[in-house]
């Protein structure tokens, strides 16, 4: 094959295969920390204690024509591997009509898939934003405050660089 069929090959599988993102409405991108209560790091997620697997974006339409909706309820797109500390949805969150909003929040989850409770894993309040169809709505990190459970036992669990993690 010629070098210039090699390059009309590879251009027309790239435009068939790829590059397209669907956008049925917008996006909400999340993006988090975990710190023990003295303001340690907890680098690695399965150091908090109870470990942390994943965190769950929570989304609640507050107005009259959203109220209520929860567009991430039971939805695996709206789920994220703690270690990543960011998560995006698809754009396809209902767009806010003028003058209503979302509550963001996130929730940790344990290995067995379980909310971790607010004595486990302490979490901001939930803050408002709007979505616009075929727009990302970023959100400032939410910080995760934990126990750590990993580590040299020098001041509980925290190893002497004052970091959480696997040692």
């Amino acid at each position: 094959m010629s070098l210039r069929a090699t390059l009309i090959l590879v251009v027309a599988l790239g435009a068939a295969g790829g590059g397209c993102v669907r956008i049925d409405g917008g996006a909400v991108e999340v993006s988090w920390v975990v710190r023990s209560a003295d303001g340690q790091a907890i680098t690695d997620c399965s150091c908090a204690s109870p470990a942390i697997s994943s965190v769950r974006l929570d989304l609640v339409g507050v107005g009259p024509t959203i109220g209520g909706n929860r567009p991430c309820d039971g939805r695996a797109q709206c789920v994220f591997a703690c270690q990543r500390q960011t998560g995006s949805t698809p754009f396809d969150i209902p767009e806010t009509p003028k003058g209503e909003m979302y509550q963001i929040s996130v929730t940790a989850l344990g290995t067995d898939g379980a909310e971790l409770s607010g004595s486990d894993v302490m979490t901001p309040a939930p803050i408002l934003r709007s979505v616009s169809r075929g727009q990302p709505t970023e959100v400032e990190a939410f910080l995760l405050v934990a126990r750590c459970g990993c580590g040299e036992t020098v001041d509980g669990g925290m190893n002497t660089s004052g970091v959480c993690t696997r040692p």
